[in-house]
């Protein structure tokens, strides 16, 4: 079974890379219909609905001056948006969505903990998309799980016993956490 895990994930791997502009530090995803997103720590988001035929948007600098300068490091998609999150010079998180690629907004990421108001800012590793959830998961250091829905109000903060929660994946209505460590938990609904 690990033998066809780990030439599922290569397989994997190179479809979605196919044809990409080589890039350093390129992270991508698929979206439910079919396209498929690259982000770079250059601050570049590229989206191809062939995996042939790319077209680059520089959101340095588009949004110099407004945003501040990004280093991507996690893309997802679906429920009709797509989402990215990297880190900006100072080293803070910083989460952006976007419905077509071309127009973003940044995502707030307050929540409360305990009813008090916060305010999230850790290492992003990997976001993903639930759609049985319909809400985007950001998954980073400190053990962080935080959840994303359609109402930013509704921001939601878990903290995993890991240094750094790696990825979410969806199994059904499961969700499988990885992280640092050899951490390892399903979660129910």
């Amino acid at each position: 079974m690990d033998r066809f895990r780990k030439y599922l994930a290569f397989f994997l791997t190179f479809f979605l890379l196919a044809g990409a502009p080589a890039a350093r530090g390129q992270i991508s995803c698929v979206d439910a219909d079919g396209v498929r997103w690259t982000v770079t720590e250059a601050g570049e988001i590229l989206r191809s609905a062939d995996g042939e035929t790319w077209t680059a948007f520089d959101f340095n600098a588009q949004y110099a001056g407004f945003y501040p300068q990004m280093r991507w490091r996690a893309v997802a998609a679906g429920g009709g948006s797509v989402m990215v999150a990297g880190l900006d010079a100072d080293g803070h998180l910083g989460v952006y969505v976007s419905s077509r690629g071309t127009v973003w907004s940044a995502r707030s990421l307050e929540y409360k903990e305990n009813g008090v108001p916060c305010v999230l800012d850790v290492v992003p590793c990997s976001l993903s998309y639930d759609p049985i959830r319909d809400s985007f998961f950001l998954c980073g250091s400190q053990g962080t799980l935080f959840e994303m829905p359609g109402c930013s109000h509704c921001n939601r903060l878990t903290r995993y016993p890991c240094d750094t929660l790696y990825s979410r994946g969806q199994s059904g209505f499961d969700a499988l956490l990885r992280g640092s460590g050899g951490f390892e938990q399903l979660v129910k609904p």
